[in-house]
């Protein structure tokens, strides 16, 4: 990644952050949505992990913009370190690129929402790793319309699926066995929290093993339509179901 993009990228956090409603919260979000612990990146900063929990906690005033410049540069930094991955998400998002028509609808939240919260959403039956859905949090969802995404999605714009974070749920409709969801999940580089699948045909065991070995939470979403799917996803968004 070029030192253009970097900057780039490292003025689009800095902006997020100072416009949100509460900065501290956008602390909290960034150095979750790139994947960074509170020890590791207090370590690369150079102060107490606790400065950063009481920052993220509210127990301390809003930081300055020295703080917050050195915030977000050890998040680069750290990532850069780690290939750049979350990096690439965000640069993505501070180019503003069109959603692919596929897509049908794609959220990002400030605050994390528990897996299990979001099985109960889409009526959704664990078909794989189960084990995880108590320990995982989810920081938003992309709807897609399977067929679609087969005919008109190339390897780059799959990449725009995962929003700004891939610690999301990625539903896919018209799906006829989940066999291709999961072979393209299987490919790809990045990799969903989870994945969901809509009234398939059959489900495809391949799938399932795909998912077990990739250890993506692998869910049936039982939900009659694919209206009343959106209908669900968007007053979820809105705060009207479920959060």
């Amino acid at each position: 990644m070029s030192q253009y993009s970097i900057d780039r990228v490292k003025r689009y956090i800095f902006g997020d952050i100072l416009v949100s409603p509460s900065i501290n919260k956008a602390l909290k979000k960034w150095r979750n949505l790139f994947g960074v612990s509170q020890v590791d990146l207090a370590e690369w900063m150079g102060i107490s992990p606790s400065v950063i929990s009481e920052y993220e906690s509210e127990r301390r005033r809003t930081p300055g913009t020295r703080f917050l410049k050195k915030f977000v540069d050890s998040l680069v930094e750290l990532d850069l370190r780690r290939g750049g991955r979350a990096l690439s998400l965000v640069l993505n998002m501070a180019l503003g690129e069109d959603i692919p028509e596929p897509v049908l609808v794609i959220k990002d939240f400030m605050e994390p929402f528990r897996a299990s919260e979001f099985i109960d959403v889409v009526d959704g039956e664990v078909l794989a790793n189960g084990d995880l859905v108590d320990k995982s949090l989810l920081y938003g969802f992309t709807l897609i319309d399977s067929l679609k995404a087969i005919l008109l999605m190339s390897g780059d714009s799959f990449f725009r699926l995962f929003g700004r974070t891939t610690e999301r749920a990625v539903i896919f409709t018209n799906v006829s066995t989940g066999r291709s969801p999961m072979v393209a999940v299987r490919v790809y580089p990045l990799k969903p929290r989870m994945v969901v699948i809509h009234r398939p045909r059959v489900v495809d065991r391949l799938s399932i093993k795909l998912a077990e070995r990739e250890r993506v939470i692998y869910v049936l979403s039982n939900v009659e339509s694919d209206d009343e799917l959106v209908d669900r996803l968007i007053r979820f968004s809105e705060g009207l179901l479920g959060r």
